[in-house]
């Protein structure tokens, strides 16, 4: 009997939308769009703004059908 070591799974995690799935957001100083990211495991976007620096994380909530 052969055994079989665990291989990571490397398929993007399902529940993590990319982030085209979150909204833009303009920068509350200079109103250019910001650059986003997730952050906390998925769980937060945090947006930072190229121009000025100005930084903002929300907590993402999933959309309920």
């Amino acid at each position: 009997m052969t055994i079989m070591s665990p291989v990571p799974n490397n398929q993007p995690d399902q529940a993590t939308p990319s982030l085209t799935d979150i909204p833009d957001r303009p920068c509350t100083w200079c109103k250019i769009p910001m650059m986003k990211r997730l952050v906390g495991g998925g769980q937060f976007i945090h947006y930072t703004c190229p121009k000025c620096i100005f930084q903002h994380t929300s907590k993402r909530v999933d959309k309920k059908a």
